[in-house]
Parts: C-alpha cells; sequence; structure tokens
C-alpha cells in the first residue's frame, strides 16, 4: 500500500498517475478541501492531520511499504514527520517538491520568514494582499494593527479558512475566497479590485501559480515580498509527478524481485 500525502495539485496528478499504473494508495490530506481525485476503488482518502504516531500508525495498520510526500514546499511539519515516520518503519520515502521560480527584480523583497516579511510589507505602506494561505495569518494581523494599513486575505473555501478569518477579526469585504492556482488575469483584477500595492505571497513554484501572480503585481506596478523556502534536508527529491512516478515503478520492481529470489532460494 502507498501513503500519499497530499493536498496540492501536484499530488492530484500523482494519484491520477498511481491508478492509472493500476497502485492503489491511501490518499491523506490534513483540510476538508474538496479535491478532484480520480474515482477509482484504488483510492482511500483520509482527512485530517497526521502527527508521526499518526503516520506510524496508518503505516503498521494498513501494511503500507511507501510514503509519497507530495504536500506543499512549506509543509515543513509534516515533510519531517513523514521522514521520521519512514526511518521508524522501514516504509520508502519519495519527494516530490516543486521547482523555485522566483528571481531577483528591484520590486521584489525577500524575508526568511512571515515575521520579517510583515514587517517589511507594513514599512512599504499601502494595501497589502497576503497570498500565503491562513496557518500565519496572525503575524500580518497584530503588524498592521500598529500600523493600520489595509489587509487583503485570499484563503480556501473550506470551514477552517472562514473560521481563521472571522476570529482573526478580517473584515468579510477584505476576504478573497477561492480555490488556486489563479491566472494572471485573476491576479490583476484582485490588485485593481482592492487596490492593492504590496503582495506577500510564497515560492510555491509553477503550479502554485506563483509566476502568473509575482507577473500580475509587477505589472501593476506592486512591492512584492517573498518568503523564502525553510531549508531543506538531504533527502533526494523529484520535481515532475511522472519523474517520481516512474522512480517509484522501478523501486517496487526491484524489491519484487528481490521477494522472488528469496522465495526461490527457499524452495530450494
Amino acid at each position: 500500500m502507498i501513503l500519499l500525502l497530499g493536498g496540492t495539485s501536484d499530488s492530484i496528478e500523482v494519484a491520477r498517475l498511481l491508478v492509472n499504473e493500476g497502485l492503489p494508495m491511501i490518499f491523506s490530506m490534513a483540510t476538508d478541501t474538496p479535491m478532484d481525485l480520480p474515482e477509482s476503488s484504488l483510492v482511500v482518502i483520509r482527512r485530517g492531520p497526521l502527527d508521526q504516531a499518526g503516520m506510524g500508525k496508518s503505516i503498521s495498520k494498513d501494511n503500507t511499504n511507501v510514503i509519497i510526500d507530495a504536500t506543499h514546499p512549506y509543509a515543513v511539519e509534516v515533510t519531517r514527520n513523514a521522514l521520521a515516520a519512514s526511518r521508524a518503519t522501514g516504509a520508502r520515502y519519495f519527494r516530490l517538491n516543486r521547482k523555485t521560480v522566483v528571481k531577483q527584480h528591484p520590486n521584489i523583497i525577500f524575508a526568511e520568514n512571515h515575521e520579517e516579511a510583515a514587517r517589511k510589507a507594513v514599512s512599504l505602506g499601502g494595501t497589502i494582499l497576503v497570498a500565503t494561505g491562513i496557518r500565519n495569518l496572525a503575524t500580518y494581523v497584530s503588524m498592521c494593527r500598529w500600523n493600520r494599513p489595509r489587509l487583503i486575505v485570499r484563503a480556501l473555501p473550506n470551514k477552517d479558512s472562514i473560521k481563521i478569518l472571522k476570529g482573526l477579526g478580517i473584515p468579510e469585504e477584505n476576504w478573497i475566497i477561492g480555490q488556486g492556482p489563479f491566472s494572471y488575469e485573476d491576479n490583476v483584477a484582485a490588485i485593481k479590485e482592492f487596490g492593492v500595492r504590496i503582495l506577500v505571497t510564497k515560492d510555491s513554484g509553477t503550479r502554485g501559480g506563483t509566476e502568473d501572480k509575482i507577473q500580475a503585481a509587477l505589472d501593476q506596478r506592486c512591492k512584492i515580498v517573498v518568503v523564502q523556502r525553510p531549508p531543506s534536508d538531504e533527502t533526494p527529491s523529484f520535481s515532475e509527478p511522472m519523474e517520481l512516478v516512474n522512480a517509484l515503478k522501478d523501486y517496487l520492481m526491484t524489491m519484487s524481485s528481490k521477494r522472488e529470489g528469496v522465495a526461490s532460494k527457499t524452495r530450494l
């Protein structure tokens, strides 16, 4: 069995490729956001966060021998837990990690973390669009309370996002609710509608819509604050779903050959 840690557009593509190969999987995602997964008996969906212990239990219970980590490049804790569970159980770990796409530009400012990004965004003056998700949103809200720029937030259409937006006291007229990735035209429209002058984003790769988001902001003469990716470990990763699935097939074929060899020696 394969444990596919998903929630991104890449993970959906991986799931489709696995179904095409006839490989069963448990598709695990932390939220209740609707996903366009293939309709197949090979796909079992589980929802809710998994810590290291939870992953270990799932691996043992479902006789999992492969973990595919197709989570977001910034989902550091999930990746850390998956690696630890892999080492503890012996399940083989495969990582899908998008290529970085943000280039140097006079209007692009880099920040090491959300605290620095919030501080830099506020210091620039003007309406801020936070397009980094809602996990670290409290940092931006806190900074804006002192300096009072208008804060626009783009968030996923799920109950957890709405709960956090309401809990932080962000006015509903400052919400942009939608499922990304967003096109260049979508981003231009949002910037114009809300009078955005500063965009805060992550380097989420082409599949995450980063290039369209940044180009739209540059064309509208916005400043852009990019929260840099956290340092990665030395674990090999793949940048394309097909590349990963091909490596997985090679691994499964090798393991199958080894088992057949052991069985043959046992019969002799």
